[in-house]
């Protein structure tokens, strides 16, 4: 603070503390009685008078007037960066070599004892009638402890800055008006842009809609009802962000409003969670439900036709239920192969050896690359494999000690299509007999292959082997 020009004007004679304050003992007793330090220099630069606040904050009593005691009455005067200023060049010998006051100027200031206090300094130029600089007053005041709350202050807004930096969601805050004070780089990475603080109003985004795709001006977002309304938001509103490129990202916003001691809103903060993964998640799982429902439709009206298919014929009920209870395990496999992958595909290698296996390596050769297939595809194939093999191992090359099997497929490109050919070899059973009727695989495969994949399905009842060769065209959903 700069000390009050209420000081009687000195008189053009040598400077003293007379001249200064008028009668020495009444205002001594005056000034003794303030909490800051007070003292005179004359022009010089020798010490007039000093109050005993400055004598208690100097940590000593300098001699008056003494030219060893000039400018100040402390032991060492030294910059806030610790460096020492020379007694010439400390603000009192400054403000009497120029005739200009120093106002609120910090220093710190050492005892004899070495003990240091920042002070504030408030220097005014003491002049006679024709405006000569005669002396100086210069009065301070220990204002360490409030550096020190002001160091804490500025630690602690780092440190929350730093904190709010370094959180992985969208964190900004506004002043009063809804103006931007502060990002993060997770905002900045949300909204595709940078906010001009101080400018940008309400909301970092660049354009918001709500879920629906209609317009949501910034001036009507969460935020800025929140700090029109002074409530906070605390979720289950939700909002589209759309970045300058074009691309929109779903969030929910969490803005609360700021108050000072006396509960006035001087802003608020708002947090923006990105809730793209969740969107994706649940537009996932209801393709999934709706894939699963309609897997289910489709798997009840194949256990139904295999049901009716097993028990035509003049077999025995034994045999007929054995039959079906194959025919079940084996859509069973497949299914758990679904459910694995989240009912998008199924490897064709996994589908066979699951279905050969029981007959052994050594009477089973089987060739082709990895293969996935999309659950459309792989449960009818499933299914036509399985006849296959057991009619095999009824009737053909499995149901002989030298019976043999070898099964291969490759995709294939025919006119820039993908198809997938799979080649069944039997060799060294029974001579192959036409069948005299069309029996269930023949359906079967008239249905699944021809119907339902697309594809076709050529039948060589060789009599050295049954030889099946199956065409099936891929779809981006196959790889």
């Amino acid at each position: 603070m700069t000390m009050p020009r209420s000081i009687a004007t000195p008189a053009p004679a040598p400077a003293g503390p007379d001249a200064f304050f008028g009668a020495a003992p009444a205002a001594q007793a005056l000034l003794d009685l303030l909490p800051v330090g007070i003292y005179t220099c004359d022009r010089d630069g020798r010490i007039e008078s000093f109050n005993r606040r400055a004598a208690a904050l100097w940590g000593r009593e300098p001699k008056l007037r003494d030219p060893a005691e000039l400018f100040c009455g402390s032991h060492q005067i030294y910059r806030l960066d610790g460096v020492a200023v020379p007694r010439a060049e400390i603000p009192m010998a400054e403000v009497l070599r120029t005739g200009i006051a120093a106002a609120d100027v910090e220093a710190i200031v050492e005892r004899p004892d070495g003990a240091r206090f920042v002070a504030l300094v408030n220097i005014t130029p003491l002049r006679d009638a024709d405006g000569n600089v005669i002396g100086a007053v210069n009065c301070f005041q220990d204002i360490t402890e409030q550096k020190q709350a002001q160091d804490m202050l500025r630690q602690a807004e780092r440190h929350w800055r730093e904190l709010l930096e370094a959180m992985p969601v969208a964190i900004y805050t506004t002043d009063a008006e809804g103006r931007i004070t502060f990002y993060n780089q997770a905002a900045v990475a949300m909204s595709g842009r940078r906010p001009e603080l101080g400018t940008d109003q309400w909301c970092v985004t660049w354009k918001l809609y709500w879920p629906d795709g209609r317009s949501l001006p910034h001036d009507q977002c969460p935020m800025a009802i929140a700090l029109t309304q002074g409530r906070p938001i605390n979720g289950g509103v939700e909002a589209v962000a759309e970045r300058p490129d074009g691309t929109r990202i779903p969030f929910i916003p969490y803005p609360t409003p700021l108050r000072d001691a006396a509960g006035k809103v001087t802003g608020a903060i708002n947090m923006l969670v990105d809730i793209s993964d969740r969107k994706r998640a649940e537009a996932r799982q209801k393709s999934l439900l709706d894939e699963l429902n309609h897997r289910v439709k489709n798997t009840l009206a194949t256990v139904q036709s295999l049901a009716a298919q097993t028990m035509r014929g003049d077999r025995d009920r034994d045999e007929q239920r054995e039959a079906f209870e194959e025919r079940l395990l084996a859509l069973s496999r497949v299914h758990n192969q679904l459910a694995r992958e989240q009912w998008e595909s199924a490897d064709l290698g996994r589908i066979v050896h699951d279905i050969v296996a029981p007959f052994g390596q050594e009477r089973v050769s089987v060739d082709g690359a990895s293969t996935k297939l999309a659950s459309v595809a792989a449960l009818p194939l499933a299914m036509v494999l399985h006849e296959l093999a057991t009619n095999a191992a009824k009737f053909g090359a499995l149901s002989a000690p030298e019976g043999r099997l070898a099964l291969g497929w490759k995709i294939e490109r025919v006119n820039g299509a993908r198809r997938l050919r799979i080649d069944w070899r039997e060799s060294g059973g029974p001579e192959v007999q036409p069948p005299v009727y069309r029996g269930f695989g023949s359906r079967l495969l008239e249905r699944s292959v021809g119907q339902e994949l697309r594809g076709s399905a050529q039948l060589d009842f060789d009599p050295a082997g049954l030889r099946c060769r199956l065409e099936i065209p891929l779809h981006a959903a196959d790889a």
